[in-house]
């Protein structure tokens, strides 16, 4: 399924002087962008064959002859230095929370990549997979936020969300003084990058947050992603995927 959001609507032309705006039976239109419509005087209308109003905005050609600035609405025939895509030919400027949330994505990417090249040099195979699984995740992540597609639910180290989360409050009880261990140089480089990691990805999820807080599946995900790797964090300190 398909998201249509306020911000696809603000910078789309094609809204204006019409009284109906039509969209194929995948698209799920956000509750923001039915008060944008509503408020203009336009219904939405489900159209299940045919080219649709929605189909005319997102499938269009990648090659612009012009650029339209996401809020105001503003036409350009060149892309300003100061400006960066946010969809198609909708600019946004470069301090976007959207655009800032976009790079905490791809650094966090670098950061698990980074953590696989330390894991990998000693030699805990298991740890390096399941970090590729939590790559491929994130990857996900920010593609459903890119093509405004809703995020599928997905398992992580063979749990569903919600196992996650429990998991990952559970997993105190594994240790004997009942607490969530607190991190330490003397725990090691892998378990260092391993906190570090988590570190980013609340950082991520904060930003998410403040720039989608429409996107609870993109949240929502985060969150999951947060607890995954706590979870890996006390399962290297435990020693099961044997010395560090």
């Amino acid at each position: 399924m398909r998201i249509l959001t306020e911000e696809d609507l603000r910078s789309s032309f094609s809204v204006d002087g019409i009284k109906k705006y039509t969209v194929p039976p995948d698209v799920f239109v956000t509750p923001a962008a039915r008060d944008y419509l509503a408020a203009r005087g336009i219904a939405v209308s489900v159209v299940n064959e045919g080219k649709t109003d929605y189909d005319s905005v997102r499938g269009a050609s990648q090659t612009y002859t012009f650029f339209v600035d996401a809020k105001t609405g503003r036409r350009y025939s060149e892309k300003p230095e100061e400006m960066t895509h946010l969809y198609g030919n909708r600019l946004v400027p470069k301090t976007s929370p959207i655009i800032d949330m976009r790079g905490k994505l791809d650094l966090l990417q670098s950061e698990i990549i980074t953590a696989q090249v330390t894991s990998e040099r000693c030699g805990l195979g298991i740890l390096t997979s399941q970090l590729g699984e939590v790559l491929l995740f994130t990857r996900d992540i920010l593609a459903a936020e890119v093509l405004s597609m809703p995020m599928e639910e997905k398992k992580l180290l063979s749990m569903t969300s919600d196992e996650l989360r429990k998991v990952s409050h559970d997993i105190k009880n594994r240790f004997v003084n009942k607490m969530h261990p607190l991190p330490e140089y003397t725990m090691g480089e892998m378990a260092a990058q391993l906190n570090r990691l988590r570190a980013v990805v609340r950082q991520t999820e904060l930003s998410a947050a403040s720039a989608v807080p429409e996107r609870r599946d993109i949240i929502k995900a985060l969150n999951r992603l947060s607890s995954c790797i706590h979870i890996l964090f006390c399962r290297l300190i435990l020693g099961d995927y044997g010395d560090r």
